[in-house]
């Protein structure tokens, strides 16, 4: 017969600290609570006599079991110490099921990172928050805009048309993480992103003062219960959910200063070639037209002093927690605002946030999460585009006086071809976007009977994008023209306005069930099977005009309205699959997964696919033999897990992709339908990923050392690319399944605590990824050439995605390179046999002849990644350091010989002092058109963050109050010849990588923060 009992305990670590937010649950029943702030729980519930199991785990800890009999008695108490799980393996795992599971058991390696572990770097992102902490992962800021975008890869490329980025999850919410430019000056519109922009990617929404952890899969079969989804890799965010006990005020405040790391160095040549500087008869200078041989004495500028500045910033977070038994809520408030170092942008965000769980019964219990973002952007133009910043003092001289103006006071011509002035750019182009968004969950948790859980979530994020652009009249001509949403010229000095708008909406529904049995005292099981259903929409529109009266910025005061865009879509994924855990004495664990999904953007007979996935762990170091062979003594853990997953890309194309299209245009007063250049293929089917891997997880020395070692074979076959078509049939390309890509890689990480004492404990951790990507099977070597920045991107059978292919240097037998009797170095000519083979040719005064050749000349891959992390704690201080590598890669610089083209780099200067020959960089018999030339090394190491805390105790009403002064990019040791090679102009491209064109450079960052609780 059942009876109600009462059960309490204090649940503390070794050194007696209270430990809040362990969880306490009585094994194989329904009856379970948390921790409070104090360590303390009270679980109350109806519970036959007998014996009975309580179990305690927490992140960080390791999962503790203790006995309990239940008598007649109605209030028992257990209390409990828990001692620190070095490589997480008690931590509950959530792999898109209704019921977690302990990494002990996971056969596929996932990382989890804690919100310490995350917030101590002065991030504005939680994607720069994850920067060299989780292994397998490469992440990049594009842009040092506040609001920059940044581009994650987990394990490589895992396509080439369609996005390589993780599916993020928030909260059991999948949420939309898209560039979607609505300030319409960079990156072309393909009907869901802007290909090529720098822009904004949403997950800049999230408040990273509001995670209490991430989990990052990697590996398909840690992901693949995910589907269609989880070709690239799953990062789930959790945040922070109310604890049992008297409601706790929390409040941080951040006051943070921004500054350009690194300034270029300049021309200070006292002359330029050619005529006079500004003005009707200004003539281009003969770096690029060497037939102009006067020169003209000129004062030499530095623009960067300019449109650079030191930048403030704030960020202000006042959050609260509490609970009963029943009721538990977390809130927060959040006010976060940060300038850009370039002059006239910034990025301001409120977060507001409510998480409520709440016990309906024994049985039942409700989980809500509301999070509203409200930000605000001002920018300027970025990347591709002459009208921003960096491209405008990139692509003139600079030796025009930019301040310069008419009797007027209107801002004058300057440099060659009409450039638009810098100061028109940082003054008038006025840019602003808005964003209003809502994620939201609902989940509902069933125990209708013993060891059977039935969890219910509906997920909801809708956020509207609205952006306004303003260039207004010029008082001077610009003649290299300004295209905005990379098609409509507006080359006139009568004045441009847009607006945009973007609006997303994603639903998904889980319904998922736990089957938990022990087979006997050796053997359990957990069977879980669910269902899922998932939508999305988004519509993009743009409405865009010029020739602008004075005062006039809006379109609808434009004298000519341009063609504008209006897209819209809608995709349905739907899911269902069935999972099998089996484990044995603890130490063996086997799982088997299956899932069918379907997705309405392919044609019916290739929309429904099955995946698989298969996984197995051994741990060791928990069974007897280990103990009595007395390798315990010093070695406590030994894991060995193998895992086997499938993974698809059923989101890999855009809602219609399979149609051909078309669009209307005028023409002699008629509407016409003009087709697209690509030809659409209704038979195409989803890119499909295999991924093998093989670990191993270890620990020393009362895990005073930790080893884990991953290695892993990922391919992905049935590529969908668009191959060249013949013209005469009317398209130029055809989208089609060809070919596949392989990634094979290692990943190590290797932690230790050398020092612990009372007072002194030392951590350092480091992390080792090595991955290695090709082409395969794609026949005839296929090149693609990116529009953006001149960068000649190729896929080439056998090599890796994405490299750079173009001219190169003539080189001698010697290796020493070929130049004409001026001195200059020549482009290498001759008969290209293949793609990868050619044959140089010599004329008779052993100069290149022939046709101009190819090969591959850099590799934006890495080959190898790393960071070091060391962590010292010394009573109340502590000082954490992260160091952040990136070797073997190339950058293609296009800004570097811009600026040496107009005379701004030091190449230049040479030339103009007579220490390089007269010509060398010109267009016509100079290295100009050379594009090795702009490759550039961009192997880096970098201080990535560094802080200092105090932790100065209770004070009065204040408790756990804690200064911390912290640093993020402050110093970075490269041969870059640029701003920073960490950079990307071409965003969240997975094609395009390695490419520096108008990017705004990383800034470095101090902060000066202050956190207590009341």
């Amino acid at each position: 017969m059942s009876a109600q009992v009462r059960i309490t305990g204090k649940v503390n670590d070794a050194q007696g600290n209270p430990l809040p937010g362990i969880s306490v649950n009585v094994k194989r029943t329904t009856v379970g609570t948390a921790s409070d702030a104090n360590g303390n729980y009270v679980l109350t519930g109806n519970l036959k006599p007998g014996d009975y199991e309580l179990e305690f785990s927490g992140v960080g800890f390791k999962t503790i079991q203790q006995k309990l009999v239940i008598s007649a008695a109605a209030n028992y108490e257990a209390n409990q110490q828990l001692s620190p799980d070095a490589l997480g393996l008690d931590e509950v795992i959530v792999t898109g099921t209704s019921a977690g599971t302990t990494k002990k058991q996971l056969g596929s390696y996932i990382s989890s990172l804690k919100a310490d572990e995350l917030n101590k770097g002065v991030p504005s992102n939680v994607l720069q928050s994850l920067q060299g902490k989780t292994a397998g992962a490469q992440i990049i800021q594009n842009s040092g805009d506040p609001a920059g975008g940044i581009s994650v890869r987990l394990r490589g490329i895992s396509s080439v048309s369609s996005s390589s980025e993780p599916l993020y999850i928030v909260d059991g919410v999948i949420v939309n993480n898209a560039t979607n430019r609505v300030t319409n000056t960079s990156g072309n519109y393909d009907g869901n992103n802007f290909v090529g922009a720098i822009g904004q990617n949403r997950m800049v929404d999230i408040n990273p003062a509001d995670i209490e952890r991430v989990e990052v899969l990697n590996g398909a079969a840690a992901a693949a219960i995910y589907g269609s989804r989880a070709n690239a890799g799953v990062i789930q965010i959790f945040t922070k959910r109310g604890k049992t006990g008297a409601p706790t005020l929390n409040f941080s405040t951040s006051l943070m200063v921004s500054e350009l790391r690194k300034k270029l160095e300049v021309s200070q040549a006292p002359t330029k070639f050619g005529g006079p500087t500004d003005g009707p008869n200004a003539q281009t200078q003969d770096i690029l037209t060497p037939s102009l041989v006067n020169t003209t004495p000129v004062t030499r500028y530095d623009y960067q002093d300019y449109i650079f500045r030191t930048a403030i910033g704030t960020d202000n977070t006042l959050s609260f927690s509490g609970g009963t038994e029943k009721t538990k809520y977390y809130g927060s408030g959040t006010y976060f605002y940060n300038q850009g170092i370039v002059k006239n942008t910034d990025f301001q965000r409120y977060n507001f946030r409510i998480n409520l769980d709440q016990t309906l019964a024994s049985w039942a219990s409700l989980n809500m999460g509301l999070n509203y973002i409200n930000s605000t952007a001002n920018e300027k133009p970025d990347g591709n585009s002459f009208f921003s910043p960096m491209n405008s003092v990139t692509i003139i001289g600079n030796f025009h006086d930019i301040w310069r103006r008419d009797p007027a006071g209107n801002l004058m011509a300057v440099g060659e071809r009409g450039r638009v002035n810098p100061v028109s750019v940082i003054e008038d182009i006025k840019q602003k976007q808005t964003t209003s968004r809502i994620i939201a969950n609902v989940g509902l948790k069933l125990k209708p009977m013993r060891n059977l859980t039935i969890d219910y979530l509906l997920g909801i994020d809708n956020y509207t994008q609205n952006g306004t652009t303003l260039i207004p009249p010029f008082a001077y001509n610009v003649g290299d023209g300004f295209y905005g949403g990379g098609s409509t010229l507006l080359a006139d000095r009568n004045g441009y306005a847009s607006t945009a708008n973007n609006n997303f909406l994603g639903v998904n529904n889980d319904l998922n069930a736990t089957y938990t049995a022990e087979i006997n005292e050796f053997i359990g099981s957990t069977t879980q099977l669910g269902v899922s259903q998932q939508y999305e929409r988004n519509r993009y529109s743009l409405f865009q005009g010029r020739g602008l009266a004075p005062l006039i910025e809006t379109v609808n005061g434009a004298a000519t309205v341009l063609p504008g865009a209006d897209e819209r879509s809608e995709i349905s994924v739907t899911g269902a699959y069935v999972q099998q855990n089996f484990r044995f004495w603890n130490s063996l664990f086997l799982t088997g997964a299956i899932r069918l999904d379907g997705s309405s953007v392919f044609g019916k007979d290739q929309r429904n696919q099955t995946y698989v996935k298969a996984s197995g762990s051994y741990v060791l170091s928990s069974n007897d033999y280990w103990t009595k062979s007395g390798l315990a003594n010093f070695w406590n853990l030994f894991k060995v897990r193998v895992a086997y997953g499938e993974s698809g890309n059923l989101t890999g194309i855009g809602a219609y992709q399979r149609f051909n299209s078309y669009t209307s245009a005028p023409f002699v007063g008629k509407s016409t339908l003009n087709g697209s250049t690509t030809l659409a293929n209704s038979d195409i089917k989803p890119e499909r990923q295999q991924e093998l891997e093989f670990g191993t997880d270890m620990a020393f020395f009362n895990s005073r050392l930790n080893f884990t070692l991953n290695v892993y074979t990922k391919k992905v076959k049935d590529l969908l690319i668009n191959r060249v078509y013949a013209p005469t049939t009317g398209y130029s390309s055809y989208l089609s399944n060809l070919g596949s890509l392989e990634n094979k890689g290692i990943e190590i990480v290797l932690g230790g605590t050398p020092v612990k004492t009372k007072d002194l404990t030392w951590d350092v951790n480091f992390i080792y990824n090595r991955n290695r990507n090709k082409a395969i099977d794609i026949g005839q070597a296929l090149t693609l050439f990116s529009t953006n920045a001149g960068a000649p991107v190729a896929i080439l059978q056998g090599e890796p995605i994405g490299v750079f292919y173009g001219t190169f240097f003539a080189k001698d037998e010697n290796g020493g390179e070929v130049k004409n009797t001026k001195g200059i170095p020549q482009m290498e000519k001759g008969v290209q046999n293949s793609p990868l083979s050619y044959t140089p040719q010599r004329d008779a005064n052993g100069l290149p002849t022939g046709s101009t050749l190819r090969k591959i000349i850099g590799d934006p891959n890495p080959d190898w990644t790393g960071s070091f992390v060391t962590d010292l704690t010394y009573k109340k201080f502590g000082l954490r350091v992260q160091v952040d590598a990136v070797q073997g890669v190339d950058v293609f610089n296009a800004d570097f010989r811009t600026r040496q083209g107009v005379g701004n780099g030091k190449v230049a200067e040479q030339e103009h002092e007579g220490l390089l020959p007269r010509g060398y960089i010109s267009a016509t018999e100079g290295i100009y058109n050379i594009e090795e030339w702009r490759i550039d090394d961009g192997s880096f190491v970098k201080l990535r963050e560094i802080s200092l805390n105090y932790h100065f105790g209770n004070w009065k009403k204040l408790r756990d109050l804690n200064f911390m002064l912290s640093g993020r990019n402050l110093f970075s040791w490269d041969d870059y010849k640029g701003y920073d090679p960490e950079v990307n102009a071409a965003g969240q491209s997975t094609l395009l990588r390695g490419i520096d064109f108008g990017s705004v450079p990383i800034p470095r960052t101090f902060s000066l923060s202050i956190q207590a609780k009341f």
